[in-house]
């Protein structure tokens, strides 16, 4: 499991914000605390709740929020369904669906976030 932070910029419906995103292969979905969603997003409800087994193993989060959200990253912006849950230890949890969806790549050895802006090009 790669474990990285970056101060990034997140974008919603409601504003912006600066806040600290932990990039985790371990962690399947992106996530995010509700204080800061509700800040920079409008909360919506998903349409079942999800169920997430922690890294204990034993542990259960249920989640049955979500926001739509802009991460500007090196000058990059990707967009992302993002996770809100209650209490999260992180600002935000940039998870291995986010990362593999945008080809995003950790660079441990030199404590870097890689992403290729060819990506992050729209197309119809």
């Amino acid at each position: 499991m790669g474990l990285l932070v970056e101060n990034l910029k997140v974008e919603g419906d409601k504003g912006k914000a600066e806040i600290a995103c932990l990039f985790d292969t371990g962690s399947s979905e992106s996530l995010i605390r509700e204080d800061i969603a509700g800040k920079v997003s409008t909360i919506v409800n998903l349409p079942q709740p999800l169920y997430f087994k922690m890294a204990d193993g034993e542990g259960i989060l249920k989640a049955n929020k979500c926001i739509p959200l802009s991460i500007t990253l090196d000058g990059c912006t990707i967009r992302d369904e993002v996770i809100v849950v209650d209490k999260l230890t992180d600002d935000m949890i940039i998870g291995a669906g986010t990362m593999q969806k945008y080809r995003i790549k950790l660079d441990l050895e030199n404590e870097r976030v890689i992403i290729d802006p060819k990506v992050t090009r729209l197309r119809v």
